[in-house]
C-alpha cells in the first residue's frame, strides 16, 4: 500500500509578472516631461508663426516671431534693455521685502493677541479690496515719482498672501509639540522661534513665489502711471510707438522674469527645508 505524496508548492521563478491592468513605467518623468515641454514649445512658435505669416490675426495684433526675436536681440546687444530690466527687478525686490517683514511682523502680533488680531485684520481686508490700478494715480502723486510708490504698489499687492499663510503657519502648530513645550517651561518666544517659525516655513514660502510675482505686476502697474525707466515704462512706449515686435519681446522679458522667481524659490525652498518642523 503507498501513501499519498503531499503535492509540493511551484519552484519559485526569478523576477515578477506585471499586474494586469497595469501600465508600465514609460521612462523616467524628468525626460517625459523635458520633451512635452519642448513639443509645446516648438507648437506654440509653429502656431504664432503660422497666425503671422497668414495673417489670421491682424499685424496690428501680432508680430512674426522672427522680428520679436530680432527685435530682443537689438535689445540685449545696444544694451538699452538692461536699465529697465534693473528698475524693475530693484522695484520688485524692495516691495517684496517691506511686504515679507511687514506680514511677518503682523502675523507674529496677531498670534500673541487676538485682541489685535480682532482689531486691525478687518481694515487690512478692506485696503486688499482697493482696485490697485485705480489708486496707482494717488500713490503716485502721494509718493512721488522716484522708487516709493513702485515699492509701495509692489508690496501691497504681495502683502496680503505672505500675512495670510504666516498667519496660518504660525497658528496650526499641533496642541501636542505646543504642549511638550510648555512642559519644559518654554517660554512664548523660545516657543515662537523654536516651534511656531519653523512649522511655518511650510506655508510662507509657497506664499512668498506668489507674492513676488504680484510684487513684479504691482511695480509694472506703477511703471505704467508714471516711470522713466523700467519694463513698464519700456512696454508703454514701444506700444505707443506702434511698435508690436519690441512689445512682444519685452513681455518675452517678463516671463524669463517669472522663471527666474521660480528657480530663485525653489533653490530658496531647498536652503530652508532643514529648519521646516
Amino acid at each position: 500500500m503507498t501513501t499519498p505524496r503531499t503535492p509540493t508548492a511551484p519552484a519559485a521563478t526569478t523576477g515578477t509578472r506585471p499586474v494586469p491592468g497595469r501600465a508600465r513605467p514609460l521612462g523616467n518623468v524628468n525626460v517625459q516631461a523635458g520633451v512635452l515641454g519642448v513639443a509645446i514649445l516648438a507648437g506654440t512658435l509653429l502656431l504664432w508663426y503660422l497666425a503671422a505669416e497668414r495673417e489670421w490675426v491682424s499685424q496690428l495684433l501680432i508680430a512674426p516671431p522672427q522680428d520679436v526675436f530680432a527685435s530682443l536681440g537689438d535689445m540685449v546687444a545696444s544694451g538699452a534693455l538692461w536699465p529697465n530690466v534693473y528698475a524693475t527687478a530693484f522695484e520688485t525686490l524692495v516691495g517684496l521685502v517691506c511686504a515679507a517683514v511687514l506680514a511677518f511682523v503682523l502675523a507674529v502680533a496677531f498670534t500673541f493677541s487676538e485682541a489685535v488680531h480682532k482689531a486691525v485684520y478687518p481694515y487690512l481686508v478692506v485696503i486688499q479690496t482697493f482696485p490697485k490700478v485705480a489708486i496707482a494715480p494717488m500713490v503716485i502723486a502721494g509718493f512721488g515719482y522716484g522708487l516709493a510708490p513702485k515699492a509701495f504698489l509692489a508690496a501691497l499687492l504681495a502683502f496680503f498672501p505672505l500675512l495670510v499663510n504666516a498667519m496660518v503657519g504660525l497658528a496650526s502648530v499641533g496642541e501636542d509639540q505646543y504642549n511638550l513645550f510648555r512642559s519644559v517651561r518654554a517660554g512664548r518666544w523660545q516657543i515662537l522661534f523654536k516651534l511656531r517659525i519653523p512649522h511655518a516655513v511650510s506655508y510662507i514660502l509657497p506664499a512668498l513665489n506668489t507674492a513676488a510675482v504680484l510684487a513684479l505686476i504691482g511695480a509694472i502697474v506703477a511703471e505704467f502711471v508714471s516711470a522713466r525707466e523700467g519694463l513698464g515704462f519700456a512696454i508703454q512706449a514701444a506700444t505707443q510707438n506702434g511698435s508690436i515686435a519690441a512689445t512682444y519681446a519685452l513681455l518675452i522679458v517678463m516671463g524669463f522674469f517669472g522663471v527666474a522667481i521660480w528657480l530663485t524659490m525653489a533653490v530658496l525652498n531647498r536652503l530652508l527645508a532643514r529648519y521646516r518642523a
